[in-house]
């Protein structure tokens, strides 16, 4: 079963949203810019369709 992951991360703030459910916001002003990384640890994963829009 794949359902639909979105990551919206503007600043310090990251939201990630799984089937349109919001299940991680989080506010680091730590870290403001730079890049995103998903990993997988002891599983599998795949990707399709894959957009980035600037906000």
């Amino acid at each position: 079963m794949s359902l639909p992951l979105r990551i919206r991360a503007s600043g310090g703030r990251t939201e990630a949203f799984i089937d349109g459910r919001l299940v991680i916001d989080v506010t680091d002003t730590h870290h403001t810019r730079g890049r995103i990384g998903l990993n997988v640890f002891g599983g599998s994963a795949a990707h399709q369709d894959t957009f980035v829009t600037a906000l």
